[in-house]
Formats: C-alpha cells, structure tokens, sequence
C-alpha cells in the first residue's frame, strides 16, 4: 500500500530497521518552555520516536525546538494561538513523513516507519482541541493511512456523569 507523501522509503544509508522500538507521547502544553526536559527524557529512556501535542509553536519559527539527532515533523496550528502536533524520530531509523489528509476537528503529525519482521508501521501524534468534538470522520481518516497506525495523544474525551462506555 503506498501512503501519500511517501510512496518510497529513502535509501537505507546506515538506517536501521528495528524489531522493536521505544515510543513517547507528551503533551507539552508549550514546547518551547519544555524542550529541555523533553531532550533530557528521550536521551534517559533511549526513545526512539515522541509524538507531542499542545506544542504552542508558530510556521514563522521553522527550526525552533529541535533536538539533535532526531527528524523534528511538525504541523502548527496557524488560524489561533496554543494547539499543534510534533513527532521527532531518531536518525537512524527508516522512516519517513506523511501527508495527513484533511480532518475536521484534529491536528495530527504522521510517519512511516519500516521494521524488520513486521509490517510498515504508521504512527501520528493526534491532538483533538477542547471541547470540540472528537468526529468519526476523522479517526477513519487517520486508521486508513496503513494497515498498521497507532495513533498517540491528546483526544480530549470526556466521560459524561462519570459512566464508562462499553
């Protein structure tokens, strides 16, 4: 299947295609004043890709907030202040970005990574603003970019009068 945006890998080039991989999601609720911390813990827990949402940046400051040796995908939110999705992935993974389609409600940032003995995996850092509401749409939207996505975040969902849906 060929995932928009990426409908090949780049060369291998000293990439590596793991067995497993060790993944991080963070709502930053402003990255900039958090990135510090952020590099800190993916350096102690050897993460190999965070997926971050509430990130507050802005298109005009492209190279803000990077994080040496790892790919920094973003997608700022442009018509309001706060929001916005980030992914960094290390190097030397074989991974790619993706173009996310057009959502009602989310913001999203997606990759293809290739593994060894297992599928092409798609991961997206998801971020549904409060209190919009969280659109079927949109999840479809997101779980057909592959046959295996796993989608990371923040979907502010509410349990109405505390009761737990089955």
């Amino acid at each position: 299947m060929s995932t928009p945006g990426c409908s090949s890998f780049p060369p291998l080039g000293g990439r590596r295609k793991p067995k497993n991989i060790t993944l991080l999601s963070f709502n930053a609720n402003g990255l900039s004043n958090n990135i510090l911390e952020l590099t800190k813990c993916m350096s102690d827990y050897g993460i190999d890709i965070a997926l971050i949402q509430e990130t507050f940046l802005k298109p005009n400051r492209p190279r803000a907030c990077t994080i040496a040796g790892y790919v920094q995908l973003r997608t700022d939110r442009t018509h309001a202040s706060r929001g916005g999705t980030a992914l960094y992935y290390s190097r030397s993974l074989h991974c790619c970005p993706i173009d996310i389609p057009p959502l009602i409600n989310m913001e999203a940032t997606g990759c293809r990574l290739a593994m060894t003995d297992h599928r092409t995996l798609i991961i997206v850092s998801v971020y549904l603003p409060s209190p919009k509401p969280l659109h079927r749409r949109d999840l479809k939207a997101l779980l057909a970019l592959g046959d295996a996505v796993i989608l990371f975040g923040d979907f502010n969902c509410k349990i109405p009068d505390g009761v737990v849906p089955y």
